[in-house]
């Protein structure tokens, strides 16, 4: 369960998309969410995206600003969470 810090947050895209997946999966008791599809165009509440968003600030100690996400995916929070984090991202 992603819930809660881990004591070694991923600082990978790989494994920060992973832990951001697992979790909203839990957030919002779905298994079948796509992470390159807007996840309020999946059914998600804004309600559960908040509570998600508030775990990945929690876990990676950053604040996640959603006014700068183009869309709401898996994989934008992730590829936002690395830049906050400060490394490079992927090409």
């Amino acid at each position: 369960m992603p819930f809660g810090r881990t004591t070694t947050p991923a600082r990978d895209l790989a494994g920060i998309r992973q832990w951001i997946g697992d979790t909203v999966r839990t957030v919002t008791e779905r298994d079948d969410l796509d992470p390159v599809v807007d996840m309020f165009d999946q059914g998600v509440t804004s309600l559960a995206f908040i509570r998600a968003v508030a775990l990945i600030n929690e876990q990676y100690g950053v604040t996640v600003d959603v006014e700068q996400l183009d869309d709401a995916t898996v994989d934008s929070l992730a590829a936002l969470v690395l830049e906050l984090l400060g490394a490079p991202a992927p090409e």
